[in-house]
């Protein structure tokens, strides 16, 4: 499953990149049990989400339908 790189990554970032496309099916899986498990939530799938850096927590994510952006 790819994972899409916005911006220009640093060499870590790519690193861990690709840690977490390689991981990707399990997380994904991981986040569906625990919305059945633990929120009572079923008949859905987490389709994918958006990792961003901690650096990026003081300053504002904007997500819609198709993508996010940090501003």
């Amino acid at each position: 499953m790819p994972i899409e790189t916005v911006g220009n990554p640093t060499p870590e970032a790519d690193r861990i990149r690709t840690v977490l496309q390689d991981q990707l099916p399990d997380i994904i899986a991981s986040f569906n049990q625990v919305l059945q498990e633990q929120y009572g939530i079923s008949g859905i799938s987490v389709g994918g989400f958006t990792v961003v850096p901690e650096s990026a927590l003081s300053t504002q994510v904007t997500c819609d339908q198709e993508s996010c952006s940090i501003s």
